[in-house]
Order: structure tokens, then C-alpha cells, then sequence
């Protein structure tokens, strides 16, 4: 099973047990230089099986992300090429990211 992505934001739709079945998640934050300015805009507020017919059966990797925060150094033309992502609990901002 694939732990590299961690999502703390449990108050999440798509949210079960710290992992995200959306099917793909956006990062948003095009001019973020810090992780305060990003966040994850698929993030939608409820708890899990709010609305299955719209959950996918697999839990997103890093490789499902389509990433905004152009500044991030792990964001390689929108894709997120971090080994492991952090989705914060507060906010659902990106804990991964770090400024070129």
C-alpha cells in the first residue's frame, strides 16, 4: 500500500482513514512562497461517503496531483514530483511545500 500521501484534513469529503479517494487533487497557490498559500482545492467539506457516487475506489499518490504553486520546487511543469505530500489539518494547505 502507498503511505505517500498523508491527508490530515479529516473533515474532508473525500477523506478515509488519512487518505484521499477524490481520484486526483489539485494544489492551488499559483504565486505561493509558502505553504499558508497553498491549499488543496478539491478539499470539500464533509465526511466520508457524503457523496459516493462521486469517490473513486483508490486513494490518490503524489503522482494523482496537479499542482498550482508554480514557486514549489517539487512542481515540474503542474505535476507534483514530491516522493511524499503532507495535506495540513487546519486548512488543507500543502505542508510539502518548499520555495525554489
Amino acid at each position: 500500500m502507498n503511505e505517500n500521501l498523508n491527508c490530515s484534513a479529516t473533515n474532508c469529503a473525500y477523506n478515509k482513514s488519512r487518505k484521499c479517494f477524490a481520484g486526483g487533487i489539485n494544489v492551488a497557490g499559483s504565486s505561493a512562497t509558502s505553504t499558508s498559500q497553498t491549499t488543496c482545492s478539491t478539499f470539500v467539506e464533509g465526511s466520508f461517503g457524503s457523496f459516493t457516487n462521486s469517490t473513486n475506489d483508490e486513494y490518490i499518490t503524489p503522482e494523482n496531483i496537479i499542482c498550482q504553486a508554480e514557486k514549489c520546487k517539487y512542481n515540474v511543469s503542474k505535476a507534483c514530483k514530491a516522493e511524499k505530500v503532507q495535506i495540513n489539518e487546519q486548512d488543507a494547505s500543502c505542508e510539502t511545500f518548499i520555495s525554489k
